[in-house]
């Protein structure tokens, strides 16, 4: 339980002001090149990566047994950071393309 509890501290710590920060368009200076679009996408895929995270210790601390929801934990855990990643690449590419005309 404690593990669980600690994982959404961190978390919640990490990806929540990253998440804020990028949807209301702030960026550090290393990426400041990047457009509004791509910012805003990887503030999207920041609480993407918070929900695909969180999901597995909150079941857990819920006391759902691990066979019971399988489904959820595939959908919630892996796809939805490969949704993040995804997102984040196309934002990416689609910026660099549309500047490079």
């Amino acid at each position: 339980m404690m593990f669980q509890v600690a994982w959404i501290v961190l978390c919640t710590a990490c990806l929540v002001p990253i998440g804020i920060a990028s949807l209301r368009g702030w960026a550090p200076r290393r990426v400041r090149d990047a457009s509004a679009r791509v910012t805003r996408a990887r503030g999207i895929a920041a609480f993407t990566l918070y929900a695909g995270s969180l999901t597995p210790a909150v079941l857990s601390l819920a006391g759902v047994p691990g066979d019971e929801l399988i489904p959820l934990r595939i959908a919630a855990g892996p796809l939805l950071v490969l949704a993040a990643t995804v997102l984040v690449l196309w934002a990416s590419v689609t910026d660099r393309r549309d500047t490079s005309r």
